[in-house]
């Protein structure tokens, strides 16, 4: 991991999200290596590493903004609200806006941090009853009357849940202050890696909790009820629909959980609401321990697309429900995109030729049969592998039962 800086904030920032990197992805076997953004020629294994792995700079560097603006920027249109049925009934109330400090959460209550539409934080507090924290929930997820349209943000905002004690840094940032017992942070000070795993919701949305080989179970919304999805068509996901799964992965011998809500872009407002409800009470069904993911199509993050190593298809509209009366077109385009198994999904684009590109991989399905069509890729990993590589023959077999 290398972090490249020019003032003091960049460098404890950058430091404190490689060494979460590094200790939660590499169990704390990876090295960190600080660069000087004014003295590049004084690390010159580690720039040659970086040119390896970024390519070549084709522009030169900028002065960024200076850190009390970002700052500023990035805090200036967080609002706090306390989710609590202290007085006999749920209400959701503003509580304080920027500058925020830690004291102004309480174990016993939720709370949703909004961070001006950007992004949308859920933290539980250790003590709340299952009631506020499903209102917590229900309130920032559920459309319709929820907090995301209330508000007019785009349908894309990111939710994520946050657990009272394991807060991420990104999280923690948007705080005046943040102090957490026992623990040291800092450049060339130690980081407690006991805290690895610990922040499974910013893995899952940013980088890796594992490398996609725990157990997977899949539900579709169906009559907004959730109905088992059949394990040989996981990872065929159709924007009419809606799905919840739940990814189990073992740390130190201990079950931990990620609950992924995929939302078609043309799933009804119903199947939508359906979805998050869903989702609460599966979530309350293994005691509130999953971290809750929402993901919206076409945004699938990388951890996601591991999960089904390299089979994850995604059909613009339809549904896979049995007995659907909804004809196929005619003519369907494919976009596989990806280098490996943990970053490769299939999506069905537009069948006009403007959706091709020289970067990827696509497959034409017409009534007459199926064309592959192979764009002048660097890495032919893709290309050459593709009578072999059991994914992608998976993926096409299925594709000709259609």
């Amino acid at each position: 991991k290398y972090v490249q800086v020019n003032c003091y904030f960049a460098v404890s920032q950058g430091m404190l999200l490689a060494q979460d990197i590094r200790d939660r992805e590499r169990g704390g076997r990876a090295e960190i290596r600080v660069v000087e953004g004014d003295a590049e020629s004084s690390s010159p294994q580690a720039m040659e590493l970086m040119t390896e792995t970024l390519g070549e700079r084709t522009v030169a560097l900028k002065d960024g903004p200076p850190d009390e603006a970002v700052d500023q920027e990035q805090k200036g249109q967080l609002t706090l609200y306390q989710v609590s049925d202290a007085d006999g009934q749920m209400k959701v109330t503003e509580v304080a806006t920027r500058p925020l400090v830690q004291d102004l959460l309480t174990h016993d209550d939720c709370y949703i941090l909004d961070q001006g539409g950007v992004k949308i934080f859920v933290w539980k507090g250790k003590k709340a009853n299952k009631e506020e924290r499903q209102a917590a929930m229900t309130r920032a997820l559920v459309r319709g009357t929820d907090f995301i349209k209330a508000k007019n943000y785009p349908i894309t905002t990111n939710v994520e849940t946050v657990n009272d004690g394991a807060e991420s840094a990104l999280f923690k940032q948007l705080f005046q202050r943040w102090t957490v017992k026992d623990q040291t942070q800092g450049l060339g000070k130690k980081f407690d890696a006991s805290l690895m795993h610990a922040q499974p919701e910013v893995a899952a949305q940013e980088r890796m909790v594992d490398n996609g080989t725990g157990q997977v179970e899949v539900w579709r919304i169906e009559n907004l009820e959730l109905a088992p999805v059949d394990p040989q068509w996981y990872g065929y996901f159709y924007g009419g629909d809606c799905y919840l799964i739940l990814y189990t992965y073992l740390v130190n011998n201990k079950k931990c959980y990620l609950l992924y809500m995929w939302q078609g872009r043309h799933a009804t407002q119903d199947e939508l609401a359906a979805s998050a409800f869903q989702a609460v009470s599966l979530d309350q069904k293994y005691n509130g321990e999953p971290v809750q993911v929402r993901v919206t199509m076409g945004r699938e993050p990388r951890h996601f697309m591991a999960i089904f190593k390299g089979k994850l298809v995604i059909f613009e509209g339809g549904t896979s429900r049995k007995g659907s009366s909804e004809p196929e077109p005619p003519v369907r385009l494919f976009q596989v995109h990806g280098t490996d198994q943990f970053n490769t999904k299939t999506i069905e684009v537009p069948a006009l030729a403007t959706s091709l590109n020289s970067s990827d991989v696509f497959l034409l399905k017409s009534q007459t049969g199926m064309y592959l069509w192979c764009g002048k890729v660097k890495d032919t990993t893709l290309i050459s592998d593709r009578e072999t590589d059991r994914p992608f023959r998976a993926f096409l077999s299925l594709i000709s039962l259609m």
